[in-house]
């Protein structure tokens, strides 16, 4: 029986980012769309960032290596399957994402992890609403600022109330983009404390 489908809101913004750089190659350069504010350019992540690319270090890890980082198990869940992983080159510009899928019952729980080190614009709109001062609720739903107290890591989560699933987001340095999601849920706490086993300070320190 094929899993239900797990709540990915970003998912469908990283899409959207991505459609809009699809454009047709003329050779030159075109002017990049609208994206969120980058922070400011005294920021660590900036300034991590510049030194990057003054290493000529503007490249993705490949997907093989980034599945490394995914949970080898998770406490009470079955792993499904084999990570799935791709790194994809379009334009000028290139990430790599992997994913790992797991089963405890009927609950389904999803790990992703994305390297946007060749594609800085889709990082800043992945992580845009990343602040932990967010908080938005209704009947349906809530999303608020994710803080797990690790340094270089801030995010969201959210909890689709009705269908009993639970998600948090986490932009990790200035490249990485980590999600948990599971269905059967009736908070958040499991999807932050799997959040946790992923070597997250790795990540950070990249």
């Amino acid at each position: 029986m094929q899993a239900p489908r797990l709540f990915t809101g970003w998912v469908f913004l990283l899409v959207a980012l991505l459609g809009c750089r699809q454009v047709p190659n003329t050779g030159a350069a075109s002017a990049p769309g609208p994206v969120p504010s980058l922070p400011a350019a005294s920021s660590p992540e900036v300034l991590a960032r510049a030194a990057r690319a003054q290493r000529g270090d503007t490249v993705s890890l490949p997907y093989a290596e980034l599945q490394k980082f995914l949970p080898p198990r998770i406490e009470g869940f079955v792993r499904e399957g084999q990570p799935q992983g791709e790194s994809v080159q379009m334009g000028g510009i290139s990430y790599s994402t992997c994913e790992q899928r797991y089963r405890r019952g009927q609950q389904h729980l999803k790990v992703q992890v994305v390297d946007y080190n060749g594609a800085q614009a889709l990082f800043a709109g992945a992580t845009a609403l990343m602040n932990d001062n967010i908080w938005q609720e209704s009947d349906e739903q809530l999303m608020r600022g994710c803080n797990l107290g690790l340094p270089g890591v801030r995010g969201y989560e959210t909890m689709q109330k009705m269908e009993h699933r639970a998600a948090v987001a986490l932009g990790v340095g200035d490249r990485f983009f980590v999600s948990v999601e599971s269905t059967g849920q009736d908070d958040t706490r499991l999807v932050k404390a799997v959040a946790q086993t992923l070597d997250l300070h790795a990540l950070a320190t990249l």
